[in-house]
């Protein structure tokens, strides 16, 4: 590993700096810009009755088995990666009420990721709602997610717009991702209860898409950007480190000790003591050796 490394966090906590400055600047956006005119909900509730998607709904099915769950986290783990620190550490924040949903899916509309409070994610789990659920109109019917990837753009949802029961209490937006290229690389989702005002939540979902796009352009060529994480397992304890938490982690892996980090960005060798607890915890690891076998792994040594 090289100083190109501190570099590339140092360009996250720059770029997150930014994005707090707009966050605080935020005014709302127009709710009718992105409502859905009712021949085009008329259309999808006929494609869900020709498809037969039950009305009544009220579990999603779980179409992916947890072996097939693996590999698409496996194979999306850059756009997880990229996405959930955007997700974790700057959108849902920003939300007044923490029962907001977040959904990142693929670009076949299937999720890959979900943040809320604890209370609203077992809900989500008793419905099957969950890493490997669909929601594909001809899965549970006109929501949100299913009309993005049919239109192509930014789309809201309201409570009683929905197909199915399972979803009328909530209002949902959801928008593309796009990569470099123009193609989509999948969908962020905002679902909140159906009585909640829009407006601020759908500056805050168009904000946090241009944000994860750029980051992700900018890591697609980043040597310093992990790629070859082995495991899902890997990944999901990766992407809850801090910015600060994966700097350290940087350094521990170059060999440094902890009054040489503390010396190269700036804090108390205690403070680094009191990271490094967290990192190990974290990840799972228990000495300095595992450290350096977990940065190999994520492709920070040869």
């Amino acid at each position: 590993m090289d100083n190109q490394c501190s570099e590339y966090f140092a360009g996250w906590e720059g770029g997150r700096s930014m994005l707090f400055e707009q966050l605080k600047q935020l005014k709302k956006a127009d709710d009718d810009k992105f409502l859905i005119p009712s021949q085009i909900l008329e259309a999808s509730y006929k494609r869900c009755r020709d498809k037969r998607v039950k009305v009544e709904l009220a579990q999603m099915p779980r179409i992916l088995s947890h072996p097939e769950v693996d590999k698409l986290l496996e194979k999306y783990k850059l756009l997880l990666l990229v996405a959930w620190l955007v997700i974790r550490e700057d959108l849902y924040p920003n939300f007044i009420d923490e029962d907001q949903l977040i959904i990142l899916c693929n670009h076949e509309g299937y999720a890959v990721a979900l943040m809320s409070s604890p209370k609203a994610l077992e809900l989500c789990y008793s419905m099957n709602i969950g890493p490997g659920t669909c929601f594909r109109e001809e899965v549970c019917g006109t929501n949100a997610i299913a009309l993005a990837m049919r239109l192509r753009k930014t789309v809201v949802i309201r409570g009683e717009q929905h197909y199915c029961r399972l979803f009328k209490n909530w209002s949902c937006i959801a928008a593309p991702l796009r990569g470099p290229g123009g193609d989509i690389i999948g969908y962020l989702d905002v679902s909140m209860d159906s009585e909640e005002e829009l407006g601020h939540t759908i500056a805050l979902v168009e904000l946090a898409v241009k944000y994860i796009e750029k980051l992700f352009a900018e890591q697609l060529s980043d040597k310093t950007m992990p790629k070859t994480i082995t495991s899902p397992e890997s990944l999901s304890r990766f992407v809850t480190l801090s910015n600060r938490e994966r700097q350290i982690f940087s350094l521990i892996a170059k060999g440094q000790t902890a009054g040489e980090i503390a010396g190269t960005i700036g804090i108390s060798v205690t403070t680094v003591k009191t990271y490094r607890k967290r990192i190990y915890k974290k990840l799972g690891i228990k000495n300095k050796i595992d450290c350096l076998n977990k940065a190999r792994e994520l492709g920070y040594l040869e």
